[in-house]
């Protein structure tokens, strides 16, 4: 069963088209049940955009985008 915590610790691999078939459906039905996960992604996404897709640009490493996640996770209340 997806919960809310699972959608921040897979938002990388969404947004990059990397997860397996059987997470993303899970992720998908998942943000379709929960609007609070749907308005997370569709914010996300969005920031993404507007700042130019800053995970394509070279200053964002691997460290940055793990500590983004580690951020992410702890915004996360547990279930």
């Amino acid at each position: 069963m997806f919960m809310c915590k699972d959608v921040v610790e897979n938002i990388m691999g969404y947004i990059d088209c990397e997860l397996d078939l059987q997470t993303l459906k899970e992720l998908e039905k998942h943000t379709g049940d929960c609007p609070e996960c749907m308005t997370f992604v569709n914010t996300y996404k969005r920031m993404l955009e507007i700042t130019g897709k800053l995970k394509d640009k070279p200053f964002v490493t691997p460290e940055i985008r793990n500590r983004l996640r580690v951020l992410l996770k702890s915004k996360v209340k547990p279930v």
